[in-house]
């Protein structure tokens, strides 16, 4: 299908549901941040197609996809035509099934041509459990827990890893993002007094596309934690004109390798310190996840988050959106439709 084969959302005829499906492929195959090819996306074709056949086929009467309601889906998923007779369907298969609707659904809604996803109609307790429930976000114990195992920074890898560890608890960045910053990237206030003394007032992400381009101010805390490093880098004489504001023994740059072991040993040491249960998932992008859901939870405009965590529009955050509180999730539906 061409682009100009696609249907116009401002038209009051709805596109057919191949029509539909083949309009979500091409947006997400232009998506800068996870392209999705045709060849990648057969076996969401071939989901979405089951889905076809099963309105139009095994209820009576036939539905139309714009038509469905959550009925239809939890029936749908619970009972997937392809499987064999007798055979239990597996979680995690009825989660994919599951995630390939929501996502051509949440498409429709999108462009004008549903009101509601019958996806999300469905009650919480009867949808198809996530396929890592406990790795999604951190709990509000173990996030406290990771803060409070944050080091102390005695030596030149403990600064290091209580400015990194701090970043990323404050700020949500992505692991590449952290990664990728350099010296110049610490932003500071202007000369002050006589000694012309300056103060680390934010840090400035940069990216490779637009949106991850911004400034984000930092707390006091992160502020002294960003500066405790910066002397102890300037007494290390292997970063000595070097640009890159993280470095390890073996290498001039954080490599992901020691930031994921980084990440994942404070995490795993705060969960036994603090008696809880290792998160099933460990490493820096859980930590931007939570801190992202943490932002939207405490109320924070949607606008703000979408910019703070340098995402192309609010659509990113769609992922997290079982994860948020009611609010925030009506908020984030309500954004999305108007979008």
């Amino acid at each position: 299908m061409s682009s100009t084969d696609l249907p116009d959302s401002t038209a009051s005829a709805l596109p057919t549901a191949e029509a539909l499906f083949d309009h979500w492929l091409q947006a997400r195959g232009n998506d800068a941040w996870t392209p999705l090819t045709a060849e990648a996306a057969k076996p969401y074709r071939f989901i979405w197609g089951a889905w076809s056949k099963y309105l139009l086929g095994q209820c009576v009467p036939a539905v139309a996809w714009h038509e469905a309601s959550a009925v239809e889906v939890l029936h749908f998923i619970n009972h997937i035509p392809q499987t064999v007779k007798g055979r239990k369907i597996s979680d995690i298969t009825r989660r994919r099934y599951w995630r390939v609707l929501d996502r051509v659904y949440d498409h429709a809604l999108l462009n004008g041509w549903i009101e509601i996803n019958p996806v999300h109609a469905v009650a919480r307790g009867e949808r198809p459990p996530s396929e890592d429930p406990k790795g999604a976000v951190l709990s509000d114990a173990m996030w406290q827990a990771g803060i409070a195992q944050i080091p102390a920074g005695d030596d030149l890898v403990g600064a290091r890893d209580r400015a990194v560890l701090m970043l990323l608890f404050e700020l949500g960045l992505a692991p590449e993002e952290l990664r990728m910053l350099h010296v110049d990237n610490i932003l500071h206030s202007a000369p002050v007094g006589d000694s012309g003394e300056t103060q680390i007032i934010g840090v400035h992400v940069e990216g490779q596309r637009d949106n991850q381009q911004r400034k984000l101010s930092v707390s006091i805390a992160l502020a002294h934690g960003l500066a405790h490093w910066l002397r102890a880098r300037a007494q290390y004489p292997a970063m000595q004109g070097e640009p890159a504001l993280f470095c390890s023994r073996k290498s001039r740059t954080l490599s992901n390798h020691t930031l994921l072991h980084l990440v994942t040993k404070t995490l795993s040491e705060a969960a036994r310190n603090a008696g809880l249960p290792t998160p099933a998932r460990l490493g820096p992008q859980i930590v931007r996840n939570t801190a992202i859901v943490r932002w939207l939870n405490a109320g924070m405009p949607l606008a703000e988050v979408v910019e703070r965590a340098g995402l192309k529009n609010v659509n990113g955050l769609l992922h997290l959106r079982d994860l948020v509180s009611e609010e925030a999730r009506t908020a984030l539906a309500q954004r999305v439709r108007s979008f």
